[in-house]
Formats: structure tokens, C-alpha cells, sequence
């Protein structure tokens, strides 16, 4: 299975405003430029649900490369001259998972690309552990058969109730015919 990819772009273009995942949800994301194109992607080739494009300024002074380590998984902090070049961006960034991309990424001119950086994903590659006693301990003998005394302590507690209801029955049946 390929890597999942995050591709950051600065914006050479004029671009006012910010689409982020809270200014979705708030329903505040700006009217976007035509990304696709500028990402050489064909018409409906972005899903614009799934990016970030914003002012570095938002960021109050945090890094550009701080803000990417926590707000996507990444696996791993950028290195060195990458997370520098991050750093160093002003104006707009677009931020890109590429599973937002339908197709083949070829930057025009409004965009330049600074970083791909891998996106953790899930390790399916050990089995799954079997509990044992050497993880879990030795069950106490308090607790071993627990449930199934339980169980037969309950099943003789019904019997008891029911011979009771049973021999008062009888003896009001017994006193209703004297």
C-alpha cells in the first residue's frame, strides 16, 4: 500500500480569506479559487472538504511545522531544511492530503511546492496478542468459577421462592376448604 502523502503549497497568488476545517464548520470558508487548475487536476479533481488553505499570520507566531504536526498524523516531524522551509513561509499556505487528489499533481504557477510529508497510517503487520498469563497475570482462585456459582446460588434461589409460593398456596387452599 502506497504511503499516505501531505503536500504543502505556498500560494503565489492573491488569495484573501481561509478555508480550514473550522471555518467549514462554522460555516465561514471563503469562495475558493480554482485550486484544481492550479494543481494541473481536471474540474471536481480536488475535494476541497479535505483541505486547508489559510494565512500563515493565523498561526499567532506558532510554526508552520508545529501547526501541520498537530493538526494532521503525520509520521514523524518534518526534518531539518523541510521544516525550515515550512517555517519560513509567509502569505497563504494550501495544505493537501492526497487523498483529496483524483489524479496526477502538476503545480502551475500559482502554487509551489514545499513539502510532502508522510502521514502515519495503521500497522497491520504484527498478530494480534492472545491473553496469557504471562500478560495478564495468574487469575486469582477467588475469581476462577465466579460467574457458575453465581449462576447455581441464583437457580437455587428461585427454587427456594417457588417452594415457598408453593406450600403457601397449599396451606391457603387448605384453609379455604375447612
Amino acid at each position: 500500500m502506497a504511503s499516505r502523502m501531505l503536500h504543502i503549497f505556498a500560494v503565489n497568488a492573491a488569495v484573501e480569506g481561509r478555508h480550514t476545517y473550522l471555518s467549514r464548520s462554522k460555516e465561514e470558508a471563503m469562495k475558493l479559487p480554482d485550486l484544481a487548475g492550479w494543481m494541473g487536476l481536471r474540474q471536481g479533481g480536488l475535494n476541497t472538504d479535505e483541505i486547508e488553505l489559510f494565512p500563515v499570520s493565523d498561526l499567532a507566531g506558532m510554526a508552520l511545522s508545529d501547526y501541520v504536526s498537530n493538526a494532521f498524523d503525520l509520521d514523524g516531524q518534518p526534518a531539518g531544511q523541510t521544516m525550515a522551509r515550512m517555517n519560513a513561509l509567509d502569505g497563504h499556505v494550501l495544505l493537501v492530503p492526497d487523498a483529496a487528489v483524483a489524479g496526477t499533481v502538476e503545480t502551475k504557477p500559482e502554487l509551489t511546492l514545499i513539502a510532502s510529508l508522510p502521514m502515519a497510517r495503521a500497522d497491520h503487520s504484527s498478530e494480534a496478542l492472545e491473553p496469557t498469563k504471562e500478560i495478564y497475570g495468574q487469575p486469582s482462585q477467588d475469581n476462577v468459577g465466579w460467574h457458575s456459582k453465581n449462576k447455581s446460588r441464583s437457580g437455587l434461589k428461585i427454587s427456594i421462592i417457588l417452594s415457598i409460593f408453593v406450600l403457601i398456596a397449599g396451606i391457603m387452599m387448605a384453609l379455604a376448604t375447612s
